[in-house]
């Protein structure tokens, strides 16, 4: 009785034990998890680094619009008009790897993290600051530059269609964009999903 006793006390002791430890260890992974995601940059530092970058970034434009035949290109694949299959072989890739490294440059440089994007006949082009989720959910933050509608293109962004200062937009529960002007034809422009 009394080792029956012993043994109920020891296992009770484990038990606690092992629920602190896993206690403590979910605690401590959602504390990491928390601490490494990224932060959204502020609008401020995202106008400093624009007006302090900008003819990169309006160079990074007319590239984009002499690569008519490119919807996206990141510091890791590229997608053509008319196909987003990654990876592809070199000479289907849209550009060469030569310029490829430029836009990869100019990426570095103006600290444009996820590339840039310009969607299916659209006269717009989203160059992609940051970006945090995945693609049923999360939020990024673009600058878009609103380029003039031409050969059959049209605007497709949110500021470039509504042409206003700013607006924020909720189209359904989680479903919202926002946008600012920073100069003329420029917006900083957040979506959430």
């Amino acid at each position: 009785m009394v080792a029956d006793s012993q043994f109920k006390q020891t296992r009770m002791k484990v038990f606690k034990i092992v629920g602190i430890v896993c206690f403590g260890t979910l605690a401590g992974i959602s504390l990491l998890w928390w601490g490494c995601k990224p932060h959204q940059p502020s609008d401020a530092s995202l106008e400093r680094r624009f007006n302090k970058e900008r003819p990169e970034f309006e160079r990074l434009v007319r590239m984009m619009e002499e690569d008519w035949n490119m919807s996206r290109i990141a510091p890791d694949f590229t997608w053509r008009q008319d196909n987003v299959a990654w990876p592809r072989p070199e000479s289907e890739w849209g550009i060469s790897n030569e310029r490829w490294n430029d836009y990869k440059r100019l990426f570095s440089q103006t600290g444009l993290d996820d590339g840039i994007t310009r969607p299916e006949k659209s006269s717009d082009t989203l160059l992609d600051v940051w970006s945090w989720g995945l693609v049923v959910g999360g939020r990024s933050v673009s600058y878009v530059h609103c380029g003039p509608p031409r050969d059959g293109s049209a605007h497709t962004e949110p500021p470039c269609l509504q042409d206003k200062d700013s607006g924020r937009v909720e189209e359904s529960p989680g479903d919202a964009y926002r946008f600012k002007k920073i100069a003329p034809d420029w917006y900083i422009f957040e979506e959430s999903n």
